[in-house]
């Protein structure tokens, strides 16, 4: 016990970590418990977990305003698995479980600060991740963003774990030294090699997980394995064979969801069928970088498919031609419109497929053509993604401050650790620069930035504890 406190700021600091913990688990429990009115996602996610429960394969249903196909499957396969295992649809149960799981990005965030620079800062990015609203809002339905969260801490720290040099069984210069000895490479050495080669499975198959929930984080997995193999420069050929076992990992976890979609789509999906509805809209110049407002951007530009969309789908006496697109927007959700321009436009194409054309076309012309607009759309993009948490509780003053300065100590604790532990600042920062670019080049959605504030937390925790410590070193001694 006295070890254990040693190792986390002694007695104040480890009953500290048991508090904060207490606190994040219980505030989740107690949303999943109460519930909170589901966001359209989460209904469809509720939707496709029944639908499994009820022997009805991985779908939405008739009514259904895109296919299922379009969502990611990781939440609603893990909600089906535990509606199969509490015996039928028992959706505060799932909650609950969720609950739990979103409970240990607490302690994720305090270890990857501990680690970073110390208790301290572990403690207090902790903290943060124990009570942001939006998180435990989501906590409340079914969402997947906190375990998405989860998933990516847990991943982050496996890589952090995996990274540490193995020991070697004597040291130089006696007990107690401190300094490792090189060993001849023999039969023992390999064996370590591999063993600690094999550590790095467990971030890669966290990071598979990850994407099933976060369908972007595939192509970060990519970007985060070349980290791997940077982080061992001196050695290529062992640096090459971390990064392929952490790859490995992530297929191993991936491969079989994207062989159920080649059976059940007959085509190549390897997560889902959603990215060329994301990159049309989010590639859309003239929403201004705001996804709500796509929809009323392309019923402007188009005015043939407002009428096309009010014949078809709305059918009551109010459609008058000039209340046409106003009666649309109101009772048509964006994919149902994009779903119609994919049609009109290239009608021999699945829609998927014909928006990821369309939104590659308008990407092309805007870079080409407009390049200056579209770097003020971009910029746009990504301060709304980044300026404000998700949920309209964000807004309040109090949480908004919170946010600000959770972004503000976590550009901080970067630029700390660039200077004091360069190897780590290159994950965090590739990483985050990853998120940021999938912000700027898809939908501009808060949510994405949300499954990186157990790591911008504890970089907030880096920040803030060298601050204190700055201050508290320039202080004059009393006295």
């Amino acid at each position: 016990m006295t070890g254990l406190a040693a190792r986390n700021g002694g007695r104040i600091g480890l009953a500290a970590l048991i508090a904060i913990l207490l606190l994040g688990l219980g505030l989740r429990l107690d949303y999943a418990w109460e519930a909170r009115a589901p966001v359209y996602d989460a209904i469809a996610y509720e939707r496709i977990a029944a639908n499994l429960e009820h022997g009805e394969g991985f779908s939405l249903g008739t009514n259904a305003t895109q296919p299922a196909s379009n969502y990611s499957p990781g939440l609603p396969l893990l909600a089906g698995a535990i509606y199969k295992l509490s015996g039928g649809v028992h959706e505060r149960i799932a909650r609950l479980v969720l609950a739990l799981i979103g409970s240990l990005a607490v302690l994720f965030t305090y270890l990857i600060g501990r680690r970073l620079s110390g208790p301290a800062a572990g403690l207090t990015g902790a903290g943060i991740v124990a009570i942001y609203p939006a998180l435990l809002e989501y906590q409340g339905m079914l969402m997947g963003e906190p375990l998405a969260a989860t998933l990516l801490s847990g991943a982050i720290l496996a890589f952090l774990w995996a990274s540490v040099p193995a020991p070697t069984a004597s040291r130089a210069g006696g007990a107690g030294s401190g300094v490792l000895a090189r060993s001849p490479r023999g039969r023992g050495s390999q064996t370590r090699d591999r063993t600690r080669a094999s550590r790095w499975l467990a971030p890669g198959l966290l990071l598979g997980a990850l994407a099933l929930v976060r369908p972007e984080y595939l192509g970060i997995s990519l970007v985060i394995a070349v980290v791997a193999f940077a982080w061992n420069r001196s050695n290529w050929r062992a640096g090459a064979m971390n990064a392929a076992i952490l790859l490995a990992g992530a297929t191993v976890v991936v491969a079989p969801w994207t062989i159920h979609n080649a059976i059940a789509l007959d085509r190549f999906v390897p997560i889902s069928t959603g990215g060329g509805q994301v990159l049309f809209a989010g590639s859309y110049l003239p929403s201004g970088g705001d996804p709500e407002r796509v929809g009323a951007e392309v019923l402007e530009r188009h005015p043939g498919l407002t009428r096309k969309l009010s014949s078809r789908f709305v059918s009551d006496s109010a459609t008058k031609r000039e209340l046409a697109e106003v009666v649309v927007l109101r009772r048509l959700r964006l994919e149902q419109i994009l779903a119609a321009l994919a049609a009109q436009r290239y009608p021999e194409m699945e829609t998927d497929e014909a928006l990821a054309r369309m939104g590659r076309e308008r990407l092309w012309d805007d870079l080409s053509e407009r390049p200056l607009d579209y770097g003020g759309f971009v910029a746009a993009k990504v301060w709304r993604a980044w300026s404000h948490g998700p949920r309209r509780v964000m807004e309040r003053p109090g949480w908004e401050a919170l946010h600000w300065a959770l972004v503000g100590f976590g550009l901080l604790g970067l630029v700390v650790l660039a200077r004091q532990r360069p190897s780590e600042a290159l994950l965090f920062g590739v990483l985050l620069a990853s998120v940021t670019a999938i912000v700027a080049l898809l939908v501009a959605s808060p949510r994405r930035v949300l499954v990186t504030l157990p790591l911008v937390a504890a970089l907030a925790g880096v920040g803030s504890a060298w601050l204190w410590t700055t201050v508290a070193q320039r202080r004059p001694a009393r006295g």
